[in-house]
């Protein structure tokens, strides 16, 4: 009896939680993660897989993506599989008052695993999405999120028109009352600096997401990091990149990394506009970062370890032997590539000379998408039939 259903073999580790980076071989048994060592011989798995020269991670999580509510919403598989992602979490689709759609229609009917920030708005993103503030409870948010910790992991607040803090304090409010945090994308307005928001109305462990986007300057005209966002950070502030079609500019990210203002975390907001006109899939995103010469071995934990413990899933992220088998296994590819960054900069590119595509990516031990067929045996071997059949 083999040992294991499917190994992995020749493929190089990156597992930042168990400080794992080298070539190694993985074995899957079951649903989980058999083994991690080098050199198990073949004869022990039912399949193997030949993944050399690939990079082999956990399966990839997605913080800030959209997979309802929002008209240009996608269903989690199709926007998930063919680029490693096996967790998402869908940012602020639904409020209380629609998390039972949601969750009937998007998490239980999904192969990829859908966790929520719910929205501050009882309605989420349905409707007339997010300005209604007599809508926006917070101790039916906190309550929703209490009772449903298997799938929600934290508050939403976004795109409130309104010249006050309504959305956000309530946001924050919601986000302590669930022991959870509150992830924001609110544009400046002179009754709303962008500074009093991150130093006196945030908490430790809420963040902002479009970290580095065009209409959110991190950037001032003198070309540094503004030192608000350096002094939210030191208090506990998070940043997420939250690519999407508007959200992204390399004229914010190259100075920020440059200045050592990297990202909590990478994701992509993704949507059906932000995939057409940007490609901000997940491993084009982790793509621009490596263009923009961040360590493969950051963009991997940025895109894993990170995520996994901002959204207190610890048993995400991780090749540990008993851990869910969630995997994604990479391939740089070596030829030029143009990077897009979103909208109001235009669609500025920066040239590189490479980009990452996925080609495997399993779930709980299944292979959900394989790109090369690394783990398919060759039509060579198409079984004998009876083939006089009429």
């Amino acid at each position: 009896m083999p040992k294991y259903d499917l190994l992995l073999k020749g493929g190089h580790v990156i597992d930042p939680a168990n400080g794992i980076n080298e070539t190694m071989d993985v074995g899957i048994a079951g649903r989980s993660i058999g083994g991690v060592a080098s050199n198990i011989p073949e004869s022990d798995a039912a399949r193997v897989a030949h993944v050399e020269g690939w990079l082999v991670t956990p399966g990839l999580i997605d913080i800030h993506a959209h997979s309802f509510g929002y008209p240009g919403s996608m269903f989690p598989d199709e926007m998930c599989l063919p680029y490693g992602v096996t967790t998402m979490v869908d940012c602020g689709g639904a409020g209380w008052r629609t998390f039972d759609d949601f969750n009937r229609n998007v998490v239980q009917k999904a192969n990829v695993r859908v966790l929520g920030l719910l929205n501050i708005v009882g309605a989420g993103m349905v409707g007339d999405p997010e300005q209604v503030v007599a809508d926006m409870d917070t101790e039916l948010t906190a309550e929703t999120i209490s009772n449903r910790g298997d799938v929600l992991v934290g508050v939403k607040v976004a795109h409130f028109q309104g010249p006050s803090w309504e959305s956000v304090d309530r946001g924050v409010e919601a986000a302590r009352l669930s022991g959870t945090f509150c992830l924001i994308d609110q544009n400046a307005r002179p009754s709303r600096p962008f500074s009093e928001m991150l130093l006196e109305h945030m908490n430790p462990g809420d963040g902002v997401t479009h970290c580095y986007a065009y209409g959110k300057p991190m950037i001032g005209n003198d070309g540094k990091v503004k030192p608000h966002y350096i002094e939210a950070r030191n208090r506990g502030v998070k940043f997420d990149v939250g690519h999407g079609n508007n959200s992204f500019s390399f004229s914010m990210a190259v100075p920020a990394l440059e200045q050592g203002f990297p990202p909590d975390t990478i994701s992509t907001d993704m949507h059906r506009m932000s995939l057409r006109t940007s490609r901000a899939t997940m491993t084009e995103v982790m793509s621009k970062f490596l263009a923009m010469g961040m360590p493969i071995e950051d963009v991997i934990e940025l895109s894993t370890t990170a995520p996994a413990e901002w959204i207190r899933r610890p048993e995400l992220g991780t090749l540990t032997p008993g851990a869910l088998a969630d995997i994604a296994v990479l391939e740089r590819v070596n030829r030029p590539a143009g990077l897009s960054d979103s909208g109001p900069t235009g669609y500025r590119i920066m040239n590189a000379s490479e980009r990452l595509i996925c080609q495997l990516t399993i779930r709980n031990g299944e292979v959900m998408w394989d790109y090369d067929g690394a783990s398919k045996p060759p039509w060579t071997e198409t079984p004998k039939t009876d083939l006089s059949i009429p």
